[in-house]
C-alpha cells in the first residue's frame, strides 16, 4: 500500500487502533509475525515500523 506523506502522518496523529500497530525498528521478527498474521486473521491493517 503506498502512501505520501500526509497520508502517514495523520494515522501517526490518530494512533494505534485495530487496524494500526506501530513497532519499533528493533521489533523481535517472531513479534512481528504474530502481528502480520493477526492482521491477515482480522481484516487486515497497516504495521508500521520505527514509530
Amino acid at each position: 500500500m503506498a502512501m505520501n506523506r500526509t497520508e502517514l502522518m495523520e494515522i501517526i496523529r490518530n494512533g494505534e487502533n485495530s487496524g494500526v500497530e506501530f513497532k519499533r525498528d528493533d521489533v523481535q521478527p517472531v513479534d512481528l509475525a504474530k502481528e502480520i498474521v493477526a492482521f491477515l486473521n482480522f481484516q487486515g491493517g497497516i504495521i508500521l515500523l520505527g514509530i
